[in-house]
């Protein structure tokens, strides 16, 4: 893992079939009552998890939406972590979802959840983190080529326009750093990028 901000690291996977990178981010813990925090979690280098062990471990996995599940599984096996999904977005397997979360709720003390609406899952949640202006995204947008931000494909939408429309939520966000699940992520200006996305 790459610590990309105070206290915040990511690892990533290449996905060929996509071209470009699968993100996950670890978060060390920002409140005494919560513990470490992975968003989205691809699948994990022995070296990774050894990082994650030596910084206190995972207490909490949170999924910004259903097609993110990854490797949440394995971490709960291996960490007993607690998995945190949208309560609209809880898929029907066998994974067990601890704690979900609606749109305003807090998580882990520190993370805003923030419901994108008519987007590809009905759940689908960016996570504001409003101290330190982060915003963490799953599918909303994705980073490419880098140092932009687009949709998914078309056809993964039921409607492409009211996605779109969905998306401009994040323009009420102060934000300044937009960690991605998908493809590269902005450190810097990364309002403006979003802004103009939608020039």
């Amino acid at each position: 893992m790459d610590e990309i901000l105070k206290d915040v690291y990511t690892w990533s996977v290449y996905s060929e079939e996509k071209k470009l990178n699968f993100n996950g981010h670890f978060i060390a813990s920002q409140h005494p009552l919560f513990g470490n925090v992975v968003i989205d979690p691809p699948q994990a280098s022995d070296s990774d998890l050894e990082q994650m062990e030596s910084l206190g471990f995972v207490q909490h996995i949170i999924i910004t939406n259903r097609d993110h599940i990854r490797w949440s599984e394995e971490f709960q096996k291996k960490f007993r972590a607690e998995i945190q999904i949208n309560t609209n977005d809880i898929p029907r397997n066998t994974m067990v979802s601890d704690c979900n979360f609606n749109h305003g709720d807090m998580i882990a003390g520190f993370l805003q959840a923030v419901v994108i609406p008519d987007n590809k899952s009905p759940g689908e949640t960016a996570l504001f983190w409003a101290d330190r202006k982060i915003l963490f995204l799953g599918d909303a947008l994705i980073g490419k080529p880098p140092g932009t931000v687009t949709l998914l494909p078309e056809e993964k939408y039921d409607d492409i326009l009211k996605a779109k429309a969905g998306i401009r939520i994040l323009q009420n966000l102060d934000f300044k750093h937009l960690l991605l699940g998908d493809g590269d992520s902005i450190l810097r200006k990364g309002k403006e990028v979003v802004s103009q996305y939608f020039n």
